[in-house]
């Protein structure tokens, strides 16, 4: 079991320079993502309006080709108009051109509609692509500064979780579930020494016959305060720990 603790105390070292590293980069991890997820919502939406341009200029030829069609009929009933013999023939003939003209006057109200949305579809997809743009230059300069902090920590990182697997590979599996859960709910401090009596991590007192049951080292002890794994230091003067 005192193999076990001090395996536990070499893990938590290891973490913690780890930890140092993930720290070294700042908020650029989250604020990369942030812009990448930024970038992703305009681009979708860029391509929404991109969609919406293309129906409408669709439905804009098929109204300018209806309304040709329906001034063609026009023209060609007012011609009828020099041919008709009764009165008949010539109200049926002009309540054509009457429909007609009824029809055109609707499709170029549809088509001045279309022209407006057409217009306020091009400035929204000229904005966009400007915030695109800017966007992408900020995705691009936040994520070379991350990947070059990555870059030069990655060959320290790399050993670090070399030696970090040696480590874990030498302890028993409960006993890291229970240092990675504590370590998850305490900032990544699992692991402390009894210091003056009183626990390193919450400072809480430890009853001297739970102090003697640390000390030997027989099983894993955890504060009753903070839970956190208590081990015993020989020289407790000497330990220093940031809780």
């Amino acid at each position: 079991m005192r193999e076990s603790i001090k395996h536990l105390i070499q893990l938590q070292e290891l973490d913690k320079q780890l930890d140092e590293l993930e720290r070294a980069k700042g908020g650029l991890p989250q604020k990369v993502r942030e812009l990448e997820d930024q970038l992703q919502s305009k681009r979708d939406e860029l391509r929404e309006k991109q969609d919406e341009f293309e129906s409408l200029q669709k439905n804009k030829r098929q109204l300018e080709r209806d309304i040709e069609n329906l001034q063609e009929s026009k023209k060609k009933y007012e011609e009828q108009l020099y041919s008709v013999t009764t009165n008949k023939e010539y109200d049926a003939v002009t309540l054509e051109i009457e429909t007609a003209v009824q029809n055109i006057d609707t499709k170029e109200t549809e088509l001045l509609q279309l022209i407006e949305r057409e217009d306020g579809l091009k400035q929204e997809i000229a904005d966009l692509e400007a915030v695109i743009q800017k966007l992408e230059a900020d995705f691009e300069q936040q994520n070379a500064i991350l990947q070059e902090k990555i870059a030069a920590n990655a060959k320290v990182e790399a050993e670090l979780q070399a030696q970090r697997q040696q480590v874990v590979e030498k302890i028993r599996v409960q006993h890291i579930k229970l240092y990675e859960k504590i370590r998850s709910h305490k900032d990544g401090l699992a692991v402390v020494p009894i210091i003056r009596g009183a626990c390193g991590g919450c400072y809480t007192n430890i009853p001297p016959q739970r102090s003697m049951e640390v000390r030997d080292g027989d099983k894993l002890i955890v504060c009753e305060s903070c839970g956190r794994i208590l081990f015993w230091q020989e020289d407790e003067a000497s330990v220093s720990v940031e809780s």
